[in-house]
């Protein structure tokens, strides 16, 4: 898994068939809670954000459909991030 932060948020992308682990998602130490996930579904991009209400942890999706590549998949994430912040 490739991990970085980009203003506030921390974007996560998993490789075909990576697992998203424990660590990944409540980790405090990798910083930012904003947490996106992005990995390749098909021949598709799909990319959640993590959402985490009455102790319930949700993966919510940015889009009604998949993307095309990893850079539409990162430019949907970040623009999600713009707007709900």
């Amino acid at each position: 898994m490739r991990r970085f932060s980009l203003n506030g948020a921390l974007l996560m992308f998993m490789e075909r068939g990576e697992k998203l682990i424990h660590d990944a998602i409540w980790n405090d130490r990798l910083g930012l809670d904003n947490r996106y996930v992005l990995w390749p579904r098909g021949k598709y991009w799909d990319v959640r954000f993590k959402q985490v209400k009455n102790n319930k942890l949700e993966w919510l999706a940015v889009a009604d459909k998949p993307f095309a590549n990893a850079d539409e998949a990162l430019t949907a994430a970040y623009a999600h991030w713009e707007k709900i912040k």
